[in-house]
């Protein structure tokens, strides 16, 4: 119960401490007595005499305005309204507040067996009860103007009642916290089949509004509870009384609910490293046919979603190399955005574990740090993309043996631009374009009499093997206009992704050898 010393001037209470917007006890029989001749249900009566404390409307509907008010309803008019539908609320706060509808919802979160800590209720109210609401206090205004004078944003909404009535009740069902923000949502879809009627007569009254959203697809739902309201707000009692009725009609048509329950999307980031030249990053199809076996975000994935049981995954990474090109040093920053897990509870401890088991089953991929981060961290992911450098070694081939003047040519190269118009053997997939990339320093070393080791810093999304062989001129400058002579890449290997995301958790390690 509120301090009485904290309530406002224009709000009384009762004999029990209910505050309520009426002071008259007589003055709220009147009320009461009116609301209930238009079949309002016990709920709605109070939520437009102002009650707003939680508890309240946890009592059986009829034991509530009884209890609290102190007031005997005339049964006949109650059992004589079992075929009428709430006008207020649409029978929402009574056929679907109500013990047996909460089982239904429970058995409906029992099968999809999600594993959470708390939950929060999503409530889609059918966008006419807002139409409704406000012809119930414009008749209780019209009635009534000195106590209902400036109190319409007081009144409780349907969404909010019917989350104080069930929230505790499915609090002890669960086992787990009633929240107003979780990341476990119950999600109920309140639909009345008269919505869109009831809501029409706004095309004529708001044609700029409605009418252009009616007419155009991309727009989607011509009513939506945003435009609506705020179509009720721009009219005043008079004009929305000429259109809609005052106090609303009760219907013989009860609302559908459907339930859907969720859990927020899961991000697992890690590093990792490639030792295969036979193996693409992610699944590899053309026209439905697969081209290699597995990949590596196959291999990654299989131990995490046999964990989280999610719904669906997506996975992401800072950049990506070739199927023949290895990925070595600390590896490269991953997510994977797992879709609707149903298995959440995770400790760092159970995070290494599962990475272990990961590097177990495969000789091609190794991966570490792995970790549960947030949304928010995963847009770190992308800065690697193009703002940040790459390291790799080539082993490459020259027509001429190189001279101790072409290797101080290369050494002495810094921050060297190129232009490099899409590669040929992407262009099926990559818009035809000109890229200016960055090679920030080089230095090579003599294999052989035609073989060099080439060690390049880069700008992320440089195309390595087209600046070592020029792509039929397709980059320039590139070794083979640098060296004047034909060149071309044997092996590439990343030795590092200079992206310092996600926080490193296993100890670093030495980098792998990049001899092929």
């Amino acid at each position: 119960m509120a301090d009485i010393e904290n309530i406002p001037a224009n709000i009384s209470m009762t004999s029990d401490g209910l505050e309520l917007f009426v002071e008259n006890a007589e003055d709220r029989c009147q009320i009461i007595k009116d609301l209930r001749n238009i079949r309002c249900c016990p709920r709605c009566i109070m939520r437009f005499l102002g009650a707003r404390q939680p508890f309240v409307y946890r009592c059986s509907p009829w034991e509530l305005v009884e209890r609290h008010l102190q007031v005997d309803l005339d049964k006949d008019v109650e059992q004589n309204s079992d075929d009428k539908i709430c006008p207020g609320c649409l029978g929402i706060l009574e056929n679907f507040a109500s013990k047996e509808f909460y089982e239904k919802v429970h058995l409906k979160v029992i099968r999809e067996d999600f594993e959470c800590s708390d939950f929060q209720f999503s409530v889609m109210i059918p966008v006419n009860v807002i139409l409704r609401q406000h012809a119930l206090y414009v008749f209780l205004f019209n009635k009534y103007e000195a106590m209902y004078s400036g109190k319409e944003e007081k009144i409780p909404s349907v969404k909010d009642v019917w989350k104080w009535c069930v929230g505790p009740y499915f609090s002890q069902l669960l086992g787990v916290p009633f929240q107003s923000r979780s990341p476990f949502d119950i999600l109920l879809n309140f639909v009345h089949g008269s919505s869109d009627r009831e809501c029409s007569f706004l095309l004529n009254v708001f044609p700029n509004t409605f009418c252009k959203r009616k007419n155009r697809k991309f727009f989607g739902e011509t009513f939506t509870r945003a435009n609506v309201a705020k179509a009720v707000s721009d009219m005043n009692y008079s004009q929305f009384s000429e259109h809609f009725l005052c106090p609303p009609l009760t219907v013989n048509e009860p609302c559908t609910c459907d339930i859907t329950v969720t859990y927020d999307a899961v991000f697992v980031a890690g590093r990792y490293k490639k030792y295969s030249r036979h193996l693409s990053q992610t699944p590899w199809t053309v026209d439905g046919e697969t081209k290699l076996e597995g990949s590596v975000q196959e291999l990654l994935s299989q131990i995490v979603l046999q964990k989280f049981k999610p719904s669906d995954h997506k996975f992401s990474a800072s950049g990506r190399e070739d199927v023949d090109v290895r990925m070595l040093g600390l590896g490269r920053p991953f997510v994977i955005e797992l879709i609707n897990p149903h298995r959440v509870k995770f400790t760092q401890e159970d995070m290494t574990e599962i990475q272990k088991s990961t590097n177990v089953l495969t000789k091609d991929i190794a991966i570490r740090d792995l970790q549960i981060v947030t949304r928010s961290d995963v847009g770190n992911l992308k800065e690697g993309e193009i703002d940040k450098s790459k390291s790799y070694t080539a082993v490459c081939w020259c027509k001429r043996h190189l001279s101790e003047e072409d290797l101080e040519m290369i050494s002495s190269t810094k921050d060297l631009i190129l232009q490099q118009k899409t590669p040929i053997r992407v262009l099926h997939r990559r818009t035809l374009s000109t890229r200016e990339r960055v090679v920030y320093s080089m230095s090579a070393e003599v294999l052989g009499e035609h073989l060099f080791r080439l060690h390049l810093s880069t700008q992320a999304g440089t195309y390595v093997k087209e600046f070592v062989h020029g792509d039929f001129g397709r980059t320039h400058p590139s070794m083979r206009t640098l060296l004047k002579a034909d060149c071309d890449i044997l092996a590439l290997d990343v030795d590092a992704v200079e992206i310092d995301w996600p926080p490193a958790v296993d100890p670093v390690q030495e980098v792998e050898t990049t001899e092929s």
